[in-house]
């Protein structure tokens, strides 16, 4: 991971989340880099033969809240995207803990980092109870 970056916003998304307010993602600017963060529950995941995994929102992210930090190239509002040919081990470990949070009914955050063929890339996640 990106070292002390990652834990500067590992702190910062947990202390900033509230369990209770699942909301559509929103967007924000870290050292110039936008990114999006998505807190709410995983109410459907999806994987393909592709090695596409998909995690849906609650509800969609407002169109405008990704270009308002820089980020272009998004078309899907609903739903963030990793392609399990980017890490494999990662895709796997990804899409299991996004199983094991729908099962449990936990709350999680998802941080957002790029674009992928429209939509944001899921790059980490929180879980909680």
């Amino acid at each position: 991971m990106k070292s002390v970056a990652a834990l500067v916003i590992a702190f910062g998304a947990s202390a900033a989340f509230s369990p209770a307010n699942a909301t559509a993602p929103a967007c924000y600017s870290y050292n110039g880099t936008g990114y999006c963060q998505y807190n709410g529950r995983v109410t459907a995941a999806y994987i393909n033969s592709n090695g596409e995994i998909l995690l849906f929102f609650d509800s969609p992210m407002p169109a405008s809240a990704p270009t308002s930090v820089g980020i272009s190239g998004v078309t899907v509002y609903s739903s963030a995207i990793y392609r399990m040919t980017d890490n494999p081990d990662y895709g796997k470990a990804l899409y299991s803990t996004l199983l094991a949070a729908q099962a449990r009914g936990a709350t999680i955050a998802a941080q957002l980092w790029g674009v992928t063929g429209g939509y944001m890339k899921i790059d980490r996640i929180w879980i909680y109870e």
